[in-house]
């Protein structure tokens, strides 16, 4: 019998599918299990959160007060941020906030409050544009003392710290897996965030109508923010219900409640 050399009908160190789909593949896999990892581990965050005595809050407040970034211009500490100051102090009883809040004003030309470790309130300056009173004012800044009673500030602080840990974990190179588990983490938080400030806006409407009797003022900037003027880059639109949505949402809350719309109090800027 003559041999006839023929290659094999099968070589298993050669895949028999495109390498990109492969690499997709991969690629998905890796994204879920990212997913699920960052949602586990971020409701480990949230137990340990929750259950932080007050003086440990105290602690890594004072020690994050520290390292928190300064964005505020220089000499900002003038009359209108000592009026901001002034208003989020007298929502403190009726918050039952204790803890530290200071507020730190910033010239922009974004309509955006945010809360920064370490108890810091930033109030940039084109929000008192979008405002029209002392009453929708306070609803943002009680929004935002809302944010520091539930911790989110800390909440959100774990979660990043969760993000990097499972880039090292996975890659051992922080920067260029982090930037690929990014989306993987809006996706993932995008809900959660959402529930966050939804809560946050119960809380000011709360505290808002304790602090004025009624509840005037409260959609005030929800109202001006939706008609989409200089909105580009504002928190208030990141993983946050649609504007039109928690404008319904805190109407409901005050007919549900029996709550007021009286007039407000005018907003006069200092000088």
């Amino acid at each position: 019998m003559k041999y006839l050399p023929s290659q094999p009908s099968r070589n298993d160190n050669v895949s028999e599918e495109h390498p990109l789909k492969d690499f997709l593949s991969i690629l998905f896999r890796l994204a879920l299990l990212g997913l699920l990892a960052f949602f586990l581990l971020g409701l480990l965050v949230d137990a340990v959160v929750d259950r932080m005595d007050a003086s440990t809050e105290a602690s890594l407040t004072r020690l994050l007060a520290q390292k928190a970034p300064e964005i505020a211009a220089p000499g900002q500490g003038n009359a209108r941020e000592a009026r901001l100051q002034a208003l989020v102090d007298s929502l403190r009883s009726c918050a039952g906030f204790t803890g530290l809040a200071t507020v730190k004003l910033t010239e922009s030309t974004v309509p955006n409050a945010v809360v920064l470790p370490g108890g810091n309130i930033y109030v940039f300056s084109a929000l008192l544009e979008h405002v029209q009173s002392e009453n929708g004012l306070a609803f943002v800044l009680a929004h935002e003392m809302a944010h520091l009673s539930h911790r989110d500030h800390l909440r959100a602080l774990g979660r990043g710290i969760v993000l990097y840990g499972l880039a090292a974990l996975l890659s051992g190179d922080t920067s260029a897996l982090a930037s690929v588990l990014a989306p993987v983490r809006q996706l993932g938080d995008a809900n959660y965030s959402r529930s966050r400030e939804s809560a946050a806006d119960a809380r000011a409407l709360q505290v808002l109508a304790c602090r004025y009797g009624h509840a005037g003022g409260a959609t005030e900037f929800f109202e001006a923010l939706d008609k989409g003027e200089d909105i580009a880059g504002s928190h208030y639109f990141a993983s946050h219900p649609a504007m039109q949505e928690r404008i319904a949402a805190l109407k409901t809350a005050i007919a549900q409640q029996g709550l007021q719309t009286r007039a407000v109090v005018p907003l006069v800027a200092p000088k």
